[in-house]
């Protein structure tokens, strides 16, 4: 409990109350809502962070498998164009003659064609006659420029710059596969690991700040350990407040506790956690119980001289006229 003034009172003697309930607050207490309210700002913010990193990492590993694949196809491509550029055509001596044939008889058909157009030298380009033997020459020519080329692609050697540009894909194509690899490679475990490590580091630390900041609010706020009833309220508006002392008093109507008040060092050497005793009120001195230890103090007190040691004992099925406060007396059993 912080020390401070008392602003509020929640609760009245006699109250129900559950447990962590606020029965008090001080004042004073606004920087701490606010050093609250901001730590769960970033709380959610970090939070927000590590989720978007990890949604973003699979999509970064689905695009890098994608782009993986594409490096893979592209590479198989470049590999079988060299090496269909590298191997030399085969082609029976039959097809090439026809080929040459084809060549030879285009040829001529580019001199008849020719000579034909020549016959026009004279005439006007507008002439009819003149255009369509114009036309049949490009045709000709044509058609002898595609022969020559079948020859080529069935019986010539690529050139050396085909080869050279042919190689120089390949060479491409595997150094954007290796990158593509590697890319795949780092992202395809999840996230980066450093930008990973540093989102959680940031959430944990956010984490931490709350609960500090939890924790000095609370300090402001007076609350119920457990729930009960109030059997008394020791505060007032107003009224400075002291970690000290106490301030409201809540009770178990259910479960009752005798704390021992005279017991000495030579007492409590003979007594352990879990042994039975029994217990008489004052007040109701027919009225026979039993209880058990659940404590024993490893703090004693000075009293007249004599050290003394409280022992915390849970009353067993509580006789409802008992009242907060009463005194009684606890009879241990003897040493063995």
């Amino acid at each position: 409990l912080a020390q401070g003034r008392v602003a509020e009172i929640l609760v009245t003697k006699g109250d129900e109350v559950a447990k962590g309930q606020v029965l008090a607050r001080l004042s004073d207490s606004e920087p701490a809502v606010a050093n609250l309210t901001a730590a769960k700002l970033e709380l959610a913010s970090a939070e927000q962070a590590l989720n978007t990193l990890l949604r973003t990492a699979d999509l970064a590993t689905a695009q890098a498998q994608l782009n993986l694949a594409t490096a893979q196809d592209a590479y198989n491509k470049a590999v079988w164009n060299q090496k269909e550029l590298d191997t030399p055509q085969v082609t029976d001596q039959n097809k090439i003659d026809a080929i040459n044939a084809s060549i030879i008889i285009a040829q001529d058909k580019v001199e008849k064609a020719q000579k034909e157009y020549d016959k026009f030298s004279e005439t006007e380009d507008s002439d009819p006659l003149k255009a369509a033997a114009l036309n049949n020459l490009a045709q000709a020519k044509i058609n002898l420029r595609n022969a020559q080329n079948n020859l080529n692609y069935n019986y010539l050697d690529p050139s050396n710059q085909d080869v050279l540009i042919s190689a120089g894909k390949v060479e491409v194509a595997k150094a954007q596969l290796a990158d593509a690899q590697k890319e795949f490679d780092r992202l395809k475990d999840g996230p980066d690991p450093e930008k990973l490590a540093v989102a959680q580091a940031r959430l944990d630390n956010a984490n931490a700040q709350v609960a500090a900041a939890q924790y000095a609010l609370d300090n402001y706020e007076i609350k119920a350990p457990f729930a009960g009833v109030v059997a008394d309220v020791n505060i007032a508006v107003g009224q400075q407040a002291s970690p000290t002392s106490w301030a409201v008093a809540v009770i178990n109507p259910l479960s009752w506790y005798v704390d021992t008040s005279d017991l000495t060092e030579f007492d409590i050497v003979n007594i352990k956690i879990g042994d039975e005793v029994e217990v008489t009120v004052d007040a109701l001195t027919e009225l026979q119980l039993t209880g058990t230890v659940k404590e024993i103090s490893q703090a004693p007190k000075t009293s007249a001289g004599d050290i003394l040691y409280t022992v915390h004992i849970l009353v067993d099925d509580p006789d409802p006229r008992i009242k907060w406060g009463m005194t009684a007396e606890v009879t241990f059993p003897l040493a063995e």
